[in-house]
């Protein structure tokens, strides 16, 4: 989310109206204005309790008034929606528990408008038309976008030509060089060479724009082999940045790259569909635009230069709710169904098969929403990464759970979901930490990634 993001909403049962607390002086400006343009007129159905969906919130200017840009994570809103500046105090309050009439009413008690209303129902109902809100318009137009898209066999790269060439001879040239620096950084940490055949059971490699993560990420997926020997199945955990209410997601589709399309393993893909049911695709248009199993997909198919690979791309959402509840991911009975599911699969199927966690870790600075950084701050993260590195280096999966949720996820883990699955799934053996990182940005933002393999 954002880090412009509106401020958390009123407590359930509780009605919270800047400067309501008294009758505001006559001549005074009103603190809370409804947006110009909402009109009386039409009483389409809207929701009672209207609750706004996560969406990303950005104040701006154009130069003449304060706006509010309008961006939908899920890709379900056409377009970037704009709102005057003043709608920002009323979406604070659509969070399920004010109905249409509480909201009338404070606002009645700083406009004095007997349209009041007829206006608040009216620009509600805006809200839905823009599919802003949690409701039964916004559900039906996922659900056809979703389905749509379902149909779908391949999945077109996202970002090529923005963090990767488009052209083929282009992007080889570019994963050359990371590959290559990579063998640099292997070589000069005294790291022994993978064998050409070499199988690892598990992997962690960044998903930070390769533009900057490259050579870790290739440094994860040296350690294996270019030469297998037989054909080979990986399975991405991947980091749903946009799955809000979703635990993890499914597609069956196949990645499309530069380098030519790396095939899902939809036999396996069908195998935890069987298991899980129709909610395994509630959240798949997470995948459209998800970055982290796309770089992964690019490099492992440099890495295999031609040799049969399939993959069984997976997305896992946050834990946020379940650090706020103070559950851990064995008390989330869909996320523990997915993750046993997945290790059935593997022992039904059989096969060679590596488990990749396409994983960054600490994300802390200004670009989201924390004050400069301090002095310290880097020393700080460096100790709390490694406490979780640490315990994903023993194949601990609760130990990385419980390394991060001690301190409330506060450096905010972007693949704390993602590696947990790996360890659970994958249940690997020690493993060696190949290349921590910590990124430097020009406002002191810090983003840090690490690589990783489990023999």
């Amino acid at each position: 989310m954002s880090s412009e993001t509106p401020k958390e909403p009123p407590r359930p049962g509780r009605l919270i109206v800047p400067g309501a607390e008294s009758e505001p002086e006559p001549s005074a400006a009103p603190r809370i204005v409804l947006p110009p343009g909402v009109s009386a007129g039409r009483d389409d159905e809207v929701p009672e309790h209207p609750r706004l969906r996560p969406l990303v919130l950005v104040p701006f200017s154009d130069g003449q008034r304060d706006l509010v840009l309008v961006s939908d994570p899920l890709g379900v809103i056409p377009g970037q929606p704009v709102l005057g500046i003043e709608a920002l105090a009323i979406l604070q309050l659509l969070d399920g528990s004010v109905s249409l009439t509480d909201l009338t009413a404070a606002l009645m008690r700083e406009n004095k408008d007997l349209r009041m209303g007829t206006m608040v129902r009216d620009f509600v109902r805006q809200l839905d038309d823009l599919l802003m809100l949690d409701s039964p318009r916004f559900e039906a137009a996922y659900r056809e976008l979703r389905e749509a898209w379902h149909q779908l066999e391949i999945r077109p790269a996202a970002l090529e030509g923005k963090s990767y060439p488009a052209e083929r001879a282009e992007c080889e040239a570019f994963l050359d060089a990371h590959f290559a620096a990579a063998e640099a950084l292997r070589a000069a940490e005294g790291q022994p060479a993978a064998a050409p055949d070499a199988l690892p059971r598990a992997l962690l490699a960044p998903h930070l724009d390769p533009r900057r993560s490259g050579p870790a990420l290739a440094r994860a997926l040296l350690e294996l082999g270019a030469e297998q020997k037989e054909p080979l199945r990986v399975v991405v955990f991947g980091t749903g940045h946009s799955l809000m209410d979703e635990r993890y997601a499914l597609t069956r589709k196949h990645f499309e790259t530069p380098l030519g399309k790396l095939p899902c393993d939809t036999a396996f893909v069908d195998a935890l569909v069987a298991k899980l049911g129709d909610a395994a695709w509630h959240g798949e248009l997470a995948h459209r635009d998800e970055h982290s199993i796309e770089f992964a997909a690019l490099y492992l198919l440099k890495r295999l230069a031609g040799r049969p690979v399939k993959m069984v791309p997976i997305l896992c959402g946050g834990f946020g709710t379940l650090l706020d509840e103070g559950k851990t991911a064995r008390d989330d009975a869909g996320f523990e169904a997915m993750l046993a599911a997945v290790r059935e699969t593997e022992q039904k199927l059989g096969g060679p098969t590596v488990y990749v966690a396409a994983a960054d870790l600490s994300h802390v600075g200004p670009r989201f929403g924390d004050p400069a950084l301090e002095d310290g701050t880097r020393e700080e993260i460096d100790g709390k990464d490694r406490a979780a590195l640490a315990a994903a280096q023993k194949g601990d999966a609760d130990g990385w759970f419980q390394a991060i949720a001690a301190h409330d996820d506060s450096t905010r883990i972007c693949g704390y979901a993602p590696v947990y699955a790996l360890l659970r799934c994958a249940g690997p053996g020690t493993g060696r930490l190949l290349r921590y990182e910590q990124s430097g940005e020009k406002d002191s933002t810090i983003v840090s990634i690490a690589a990783m393999v489990w023999p």
